[in-house]
């Protein structure tokens, strides 16, 4: 058993899936749930700039920049897997990388836009709606849902792909991701990993939600 996520990364991938799970349904269901919406969307925000500073304040395997690798290291990645072989990974896969990369740029995309729109009843309004043209909010609208329904679609997918390690190559990649921890099955040894400082992580994350509180209450 070696260590491979750190407790901030678990934090807010676990933080982040509660969120945008219920962003979904109460985007989806709308009554009763306006004012949650906007805050959860609010809350979405200040996690993904948190993610952000972690990844060049953290431990090396956050950094996001180490994720832009190949694409065809992707897909070499997936043809290995599909014949039964994950490989060994301290941190994200070629290919979860690419994913990881993606949900972060459509996640940061519906939080922003969410900022300067409203709903067509203006029964809920974004922190700075109304600091934009109407041309540019009714465009920013038509993005935030149009990014609603890939989100939909790249969430089922990433749940899939979870079970298509369990099945296809015995890999679990949920456990590391709740306990830190993960097994190497390798005789070559594990890759040197070194992990951010826990109290870093709170202070950029008490900074980049008081940003967040202050930009919407302006």
């Amino acid at each position: 058993m070696i260590k491979i996520w750190d407790l901030w990364i678990r934090f807010f991938h676990w933080s982040l899936a509660f969120l945008v799970i219920f962003l979904i349904i109460s985007g989806t269901t709308g009554a009763g749930f306006y004012e949650w919406h906007k805050q959860a969307g609010e809350a979405v925000l200040a996690l993904l700039l948190f993610r952000i500073l972690w990844s060049f304040a953290g431990s090396s395997n956050a950094s996001i920049l180490g994720l832009l690798v190949h694409p065809k290291r992707a897909l070499s990645h997936l043809l290995m897997l599909f014949k039964g072989d994950a490989g060994n990974h301290r941190g994200h896969n070629a290919a979860g990388g690419w994913a990881v990369i993606a949900m972060l740029v459509l996640l940061l995309v519906q939080a922003v836009t969410g900022f300067f729109i409203a709903d067509e009843e203006e029964l809920i309004e974004g922190a700075l709606y109304g600091s934009l043209s109407s041309s540019i909010s009714y465009t920013l609208y038509d993005i935030h849902h149009w990014n609603a329904t890939l989100l939909k679609i790249i969430i089922p997918l990433h749940v899939i792909m979870i079970g298509a390690y369990f099945v296809l190559a015995k890999v679990n990649l949920l456990f590391p991701m709740i306990t830190g921890k993960m097994h190497w099955n390798s005789e070559a040894a594990a890759p040197n990993l070194t992990f951010g400082r826990w109290w870093v992580g709170l202070l950029l994350l008490v900074v980049v939600v008081s940003l967040v509180f202050f930009v919407t209450r302006l």
